[in-house]
């Protein structure tokens, strides 16, 4: 059984989850970032389960002959990078726990951008299998 669904949606909604925590606890305190750090933790296992069972789904006959170059390929590079995208946020905000500065900004919102276009290039896909 095919378990890539079972592990993207939570996966996408707990990365925009910590990502908006994250921006706003280095623009406003280091509360929201303790909680950030304790979910990145759990995103990076999910994120790792969703690209594992990706590559999964990737060999299935049916998803080779209907999957379109322009939409798959993004899409399982992007996987990738949004969990080394994740690696990156838990490590430099798990060092610089307290002393963030505000230029800390642009990793999660790079990390929020990354899961955006994951998201659309997911649902494109889902749109040519089920049409």
């Amino acid at each position: 059984m095919l378990f890539h669904p079972l592990f993207v949606y939570p996966t996408l909604l707990l990365s925009f989850v910590v990502y908006a925590l994250y921006i706003v606890g280095t623009l406003k305190g280091s509360g929201p970032l303790k909680t950030a750090l304790y979910l990145n933790a759990l995103l990076v296992v999910l994120a790792l389960l969703s690209v594992l069972t990706g590559f999964d789904v990737s060999k299935v006959p049916l998803v080779q002959s209907k999957m379109p170059f322009i939409l798959g390929f993004p899409h399982k590079w992007n996987g990738i990078f949004m969990l080394v995208v994740a690696l990156v946020n838990l490590v430099v905000f798990w060092f610089k726990r307290e002393g963030s500065s505000k230029k800390l900004v642009l990793l999660p919102a790079l990390g929020m951008v990354v899961t955006l276009l994951q998201l659309f290039t997911g649902w494109m896909l889902r749109l040519v299998f089920f049409s």
